[in-house]
């Protein structure tokens, strides 16, 4: 090779070009530092510029590296670099960032009543997180778990079939987002249970009435003729199953 092969070699120049390409995915906390790096060579000088959901958030300038000193969840998107010398431009493919957060339950405590027998639907009170919080339910501070009457859909409802007294309680969830750590307790969800009047309620009622009647307390039995008694125990049930039911539970 001659002297002038040698300077030719020597002062060519070369156009920009990127020594790695950007990643998959990254998921970073909210609230941590963020450097985004440019990795490119070419004859010098190289300017770079940064590009977030394809819009310019930097100038050309000789810094290879973008910083956020803490992240907010309204820094997720996607974050290109272009770099740039005399004999042209490049773009760098897309490096998607995004934040993981998790807020406080927005929602208040809740009431909630179904008819005994009928299904139990219990919405998730709402909270907002990346990514999506696991959710475990509970009642009275007990983990709920599925079986062939509860079931726990996969928008996180719960959903208990065939309600009965027993399903009434003070209802939960725990959400835990797995990237930050996060764990949050939900407001309660009373769920109340307003069933028919049992019928073995029913018999323990004449039970009560029949004492009461024999004890003398309100008159002697034999004192009466059958049909009467036994409508005056009719009408007691009837009394006690519109405004008392719950005296007898």
């Amino acid at each position: 090779m001659g002297f002038h092969s040698v300077i030719d070699v020597l002062f060519t120049d070369i156009a920009p070009y990127f020594k790695t390409e950007a990643g998959c995915a990254q998921t970073h906390l909210e609230g941590n530092r963020l450097v985004l790096t440019c990795l490119a060579e070419g004859s010098w000088p190289l300017e770079f510029k940064w590009i977030r959901n394809s819009t310019d958030i930097t100038k050309y300038t000789p810094e290879y590296r973008y910083t956020i000193t803490s992240l907010k969840r309204e820094d997720a998107g996607v974050y290109q670099c272009a770099v740039r010398n005399r004999m042209g431009a490049l773009i760098q493919t897309r490096a998607d960032v995004r934040v993981a957060y998790m807020d406080n339950f927005a929602e208040l405590e809740q009431r909630k009543t179904v008819s005994q027998g009928r299904a139990a639907v219990l919405n998730p009170p709402a909270v907002t997180s990346y990514p999506r919080p696991q959710v475990t339910w509970f009642r009275d501070g007990i983990k709920i778990i599925p079986n062939h009457r509860v079931a726990i859909t996969l928008d996180n409802q719960l959903v208990v079939l065939g309600t009965a007294a027993a399903d009434a309680g003070r209802y939960y969830v725990e959400a835990v987002n797995e990237r930050n750590g996060e764990n949050k307790t939900s407001p309660s969800i009373y769920l109340s249970v307003a069933g028919k009047f049992p019928q073995y309620l029913q018999f323990a009622l004449w039970d009560r009435i029949l004492t009461f009647f024999l004890s003398g307390c309100a008159f002697k039995l034999n004192t009466l003729t059958l049909p009467f008694t036994f409508h005056i125990f009719k009408h007691l049930i009837s009394l006690y199953c519109q405004y008392a039911p719950e005296a007898l539970v």
